[in-house]
């Protein structure tokens, strides 16, 4: 099946309840996502567990991985030895991980940047088997392309966590004091998770260095396994460090019922021989607008879309946009069964449209926008590759409608957007 689920999580030791002594409940917000965080991957199915951690031992060059068949741990470092964890490790990952250049074998057991999820993880009744891998100093995007790539190949069903603490400069009475590029580091990559995780990679590295960080690279890594839509769940620094807890990818049944739905039409030419998954969940069963979009190698292959419901259920909205974005998109060729391989499926569900007063009430970032006319009207989704301000997102829809002078009625929604 592939990757799954990428999580980026905090490790403090006191989040344990058997360290902290009553110190965790200072950190509620966080304690509350992990939990949450936890219990996803355990309903999700997932078999490994891929674990990056700063706190392993790490190399100048390359990076580690623990190649034992069973990896432990205890907390008897942070006073609690009766808190202990014991996993297998999957002998498949781990044989195909052996084979990445740069990639340094080594024994060893879980650390604390390790433990502290893998801890929440078996809380919320998740058991299964673990990779313990060291985050890379130099190139955490390169080994986090290829460490997906291998799991897009694989059978099972993997989760990627990326373990890591933000600066650790944002008290003054914090492990290193304070200084201004700690609140700084963590505020843009807090808010860029949630707008353009592209410009992560482009931090100053004296910025990143002052900051006092242990979580950027494996946050990187994690980015660059597979592209998703960040969500934060919380982030806190009540003892000077930073706690960032985020969904970064999980995979949606969406654009997987997309796929089939185009794949079934392509080789029978019937979009009414797919059967409705069963049972029809809550997911499928809504009534929304939604668009299909179709990418290969990166590049748009087909969208299309309704801005407001015309089928009886989502599922059947999917059904119908899905054929007519590999079949009608005027912009491309009809797409061939043999392509359909290399093919990427994203799904996006609007939320109600909602009349505003002016380009002030938007954000390219976070809301769709829909500009009417005298009968004509265009629309442009939110989060675009290249459409950062709230003029360009304005005049391209405009130009989708053609609309070329006057004033237009502006209307906005929000978007989910699904990943395979």
């Amino acid at each position: 099946m592939s990757l799954v689920y990428t999580i980026f999580v905090p490790h403090p030791p006191l989040l344990v309840p058997e360290v902290g002594k009553g110190e965790e409940r200072k950190c509620q917000a966080s304690l509350d996502s992990y939990r949450e965080i936890s219990n996803r991957i355990a309903q999700a199915g997932v078999e490994t567990v891929i674990l990056v951690s700063p706190h392993a031992p790490l190399v100048k060059d390359g990076m580690t991985l623990v190649v034992d068949d069973n990896i432990q741990g205890s907390f008897a470092q942070f006073g609690a030895p009766q808190v202990s964890l014991s996993f297998a490790t999957d002998p498949l990952v781990r044989e195909q991980f052996q084979n990445l250049s740069g990639v340094i074998p080594i024994q060893g057991s879980i650390d604390h940047g390790a433990f502290v999820p893998l801890y929440f993880l078996q809380k919320a009744g998740w058991k299964g088997q673990v990779v313990l891998l060291g985050m890379p100093l130099k190139q955490p995007e390169d080994y986090g392309l290829r460490i997906g790539q291998i799991l897009e190949e694989l059978p099972g069903r993997y989760a990627l966590i990326a373990s890591g603490d933000l600066s650790h400069r944002l008290r003054e009475d914090g492990p290193y004091g304070f200084a201004s590029a700690g609140p700084e580091f963590d505020q843009f990559i807090v808010k860029t998770l949630q707008r353009d995780t592209r410009k992560i990679a482009d931090l100053p590295a004296d910025l990143v260095e002052q900051a006092a960080e242990c979580g950027y690279r494996s946050l990187l890594l994690a980015l660059a396994a597979k592209e998703g839509a960040p969500e934060v769940l919380s982030y806190e620094g009540p003892f000077g460090v930073g706690y960032l807890v985020a969904d970064l990818y999980h995979s949606s049944p969406l654009p997987q019922w997309a796929r089939r739905c185009l794949g079934t039409y392509l080789e029978k030419g019937d979009q009414g021989v797919l059967d409705l998954p069963a049972p029809l969940t809550s997911e499928f069963s809504v009534r929304r607008g939604c668009f299909v979009t179709l990418k290969q190698g990166g590049n748009l292959r087909g969208c299309i879309g309704t801005t407001e419901p015309w089928q009886e259920n989502l599922a059947l909205e999917i059904q119908h946009n899905a054929i007519a974005a590999g079949t009608q998109d005027p912009r491309f060729r009809p797409v061939r069964a043999e392509e359909l391989d290399s093919l990427s499926f994203t799904v996006d569900v609007l939320g109600e449209l909602e009349k505003i007063d002016g380009p002030e009430e938007l954000d390219p970032w976070r809301y769709g926008v829909v500009v009417r006319q005298r009968g004509k009207s265009g629309l442009l989704l939110p989060h675009l590759e290249g459409v950062d301000t709230v003029a360009e997102q304005i005049s391209i829809a405009q130009q989708k409608a053609g609309i070329y002078e006057g004033s237009v009625e502006l209307w906005r929604f929000e978007v989910k957007r699904h990943y395979e």
